[in-house]
């Protein structure tokens, strides 16, 4: 990250494979696989570029990525006005051991946005309660409430389904088995072919405010 911010666009492959499968995870549970999720998922990523040259450290430069993940996926359920996810189609996949893991997810795409968008951040991408509050602009208590507001009803449903353990802990273990899933080599080489362009609208973008001024 502190590479990438150094004005190394090498190390941008890194910071991508390291990043890619849960920001395409966060993006396909919200809006699916299709082309809306995938101009969503390519916006995501040049945000971050274009946030490179304004953060001050890589922690800062990192909460920037997911707020940009915020930003895009609200914007989305704004202009479709869909409170809930599209149908996910073959996003995940698995035999016999990750089927309570499959249910959990088609749950999480049923859930109301602000309780998916917060339960997503907490699972999918890993962020504390106060990250997410950091991240969504809210209280880390407001955020708590309603990730166990989530996952209750999660819990009801799988047990409703014949699920024997529905603790927090098996929750999180049933969605860990979907986390597999990363992004096709198309959405890959999208981002990829278009880094160089971006970079250099940024370095224009720079190259014309210091004229300016």
């Amino acid at each position: 990250m502190a590479n990438f911010m150094e004005g190394d666009a090498g190390a941008f492959d890194s910071l991508y494979e390291r990043y890619k499968g849960r920001i395409y995870r966060y993006v396909a549970r919200h809006c699916g696989t299709g082309e809306q999720g995938r101009s969503l998922y390519r916006k995501v990523w040049a945000g971050f570029v274009d946030a490179r040259s304004r953060a001050s450290t890589p922690r800062r430069l990192k909460t920037q990525l997911y707020k940009m993940l915020h930003r895009q996926l609200r914007g989305f359920c704004q202009r479709s006005g869909e409170t809930t996810a599209h149908p996910i189609g073959d996003l995940v996949d698995g035999d016999d051991g990750v089927q309570w893991g499959i249910l959990l997810v088609d749950l999480v795409r049923t859930l109301p946005y602000r309780q998916r968008e917060s339960l997503l951040y907490r699972y999918e991408i890993g962020l504390s309660y106060s990250a997410i509050a950091l991240v969504l602009g809210e209280s880390g208590f407001t955020i708590e409430e309603r990730i166990y507001s989530a996952e209750q009803e999660i819990a009801e449903r799988l047990a409703a389904a014949g699920c024997a353990d529905t603790t927090r802990e098996a929750l999180k273990s049933y969605y860990s088995d979907t986390r597999r899933v990363k992004p096709p080599v198309t959405w890959d080489r999208d981002i990829i072919k278009a880094l160089p362009q971006w970079l250099e609208e940024k370095a224009q973008m720079e190259k014309n405010d210091e004229t300016e001024i």
